[in-house]
């Protein structure tokens, strides 16, 4: 097989009024400026042919696609499709993604529809597709949001990226609010890493399906993502926390009276969930720590049902939803497990909660994610009391009851919302005057006090529902420090020594 490469253009010769050919080339062709760069090789496949790439803008490129047609052609790949376009071909991958989940697929659509699509364009082909535009799009990624320098112009690139999250097509807007852009912040290195995620499957299976040779993403480097481990709310670390809070709140309190008013809840607990007076984003509260806010819980003001006393404060009622809360400190659930679990899959005789659905009444994350989740008895006894609690709110609200079969519902026993047990969690939390966890961290809280009490990681990661017991041990268990005190005795009771000293003699 033979192939050449050529630079032509589509000048008309004034004289014949046709088009200039190869053998009689347009003079304009001698400045490097002039035209466009093309390849041609012979094929076998069916009629002898020689099939024409390009245009391409450098000589390179023109020579990369001549090397990959014909490794392809001798290989026995056939010819590749060049019409097919990059936009097209990702609209076709996710038309044959069948098996995604909603949310997964709500995801990678968002993708290539923020990012992918205005950044390669609506004419760039598949075929021509190389690392060095995959990598100009990451350093545009890296761009947005950003101030540019004095003078300095955004790239055609960036200017379509950030036209595509002004105007985010996907959120639902409630009545009066307008269309703004997606987010004023710029692009973690953490997202951009799970926007190019999809994108990165695509290619792959690009290369599967025959219509490239090679993926554009490999060789891509992207942004490093800092991995950063789960931390314990240790006591120091609780006390600079406060220490600090205290400081900033006497700052907001002056400013705040420069203004002639005065901090409210909303601005206290605003404060209190700083991210930046946080150690690590995922902080996990001691033993200590969930023991005191799951008694916060028998006793916590509940703004919605509290009832007034004469002096004017609230009179102390349990937190509704605090079995939901404990559930999930002891059992480690994910929130959209957990707010989608059903009665039917509970077992309060046997203490086992299978977990098969989640809220948005699709399967777990993961096969792994299907699972029984064992029960201690302080959680069967909160369940017990929590189905009691239902049956009579079941009651009261008679034929308007939504009997959804859900454990953890709204009063009319629709579904909660999952944000809002997030939202409410935080809320309990700052109330009961504890430092700041998510909700998710009760999850970590809960691998680390399986870790503590012994328990093998392999039992951990299954009742987690992880694939890999190394994630659970990297990313989840966060050793307590008197766990790690008494490992380090035990290991340094090994150690044969001599007999130490008798105290008090002389050195």
């Amino acid at each position: 097989m033979k192939g050449s490469v050529y630079r032509r253009c589509w000048c008309r010769n004034p004289e014949t009024k046709r088009p200039y050919t190869l053998k009689d080339p347009c003079p304009k062709l001698k400045s490097r400026t002039h035209g466009k760069w093309y390849a041609r090789y012979s094929s076998a496949a069916g009629k002898r042919r020689q099939p024409v790439l390009g245009p391409f803008d450098m000589k390179g490129e023109a020579e990369e696609a001549l090397v990959d047609a014909l490794a392809r052609e001798g290989g026995g790949g056939g010819t590749l499709d060049r019409s097919l376009r990059v936009c097209d071909y990702l609209d076709e991958y996710m038309r044959g993604k069948r098996n995604l989940k909603a949310s997964t697929r709500e995801t990678d659509e968002e993708a290539f529809r923020l990012y992918w699509k205005p950044a390669i364009g609506p004419r760039m082909r598949l075929a021509e597709l190389r690392d060095r535009h995959v990598s100009q799009v990451i350093d545009e990624m890296l761009r947005v949001n950003r101030p540019l320098a004095k003078g300095e112009k955004p790239s055609e690139m960036l200017r379509r990226m950030t036209e595509a999250r002004a105007d985010d097509e996907r959120r639902n807007l409630a009545e009066g609010e307008e269309r703004h852009k997606k987010s004023p912040k710029p692009l973690s290195p953490a997202r951009i890493e799970r926007m190019f995620a999809p994108f990165r499957a695509a290619m792959n299976a690009a290369v599967k399906t025959g219509k490239i040779v090679r993926s554009p993403c490999d060789g891509v480097e992207l942004p490093r993502v800092p991995k950063r481990k789960p931390l314990a709310w240790t006591p120091a670390r609780e006390e600079r926390f406060h220490a600090e809070l205290a400081r900033r709140t006497r700052e907001a309190e002056a400013a705040a009276e420069e203004q002639g008013r005065t901090l409210t809840t909303v601005d206290l607990q605003r404060l209190w969930a700083s991210p930046s007076l946080r150690p690590v984003p995922s902080m996990v509260w001691l033993p200590s720590h969930t023991g005191r806010f799951l008694d916060y819980l028998e006793e916590s003001d509940d703004d919605e049902g509290g009832v007034k006393k004469k002096d004017g404060k609230r009179k102390k009622e349990k937190e509704r939803l605090g079995a939901l809360y404990l559930t999930d400190a002891y059992c480690g659930l994910r929130r959209d497990e957990i707010t989608g679990l059903h009665w039917t899959e509970v077992d309060l005789d046997a203490g086992i909660a299978s977990v098969l659905v989640t809220a948005g009444g699709e399967g777990p994350k993961s096969e792994s994610g299907s699972r029984p989740v064992p029960l201690p008895e302080v959680v069967v006894e909160a369940l017990r009391a929590w189905r009691r609690t239902q049956a009579a709110e079941r009651l009261a609200w008679g034929p308007d009851y939504q009997d959804t079969g859900l454990v953890f519902t709204r009063e009319d026993g629709s579904a909660l919302s999952g944000q809002w047990v997030s939202t409410r969690f935080e809320t309990l939390a700052f109330r009961s005057g504890l430092p700041p966890v998510r909700f998710h961290d009760l999850r970590h809280g809960a691998a680390s006090m399986l870790k503590a009490a012994g328990i093998d990681t392999k039992i951990i990661s299954a009742i987690l529902g992880h694939s890999r017991t190394s994630f659970t041990d990297a990313a989840y268990v966060t050793l307590f420090p008197d766990v790690e005190r008494i490992a380090a005795d035990a290991a340094a009771a090994v150690v044969p020594r001599k007999l130490r000293r008798r105290e008090g003699a002389p050195g």
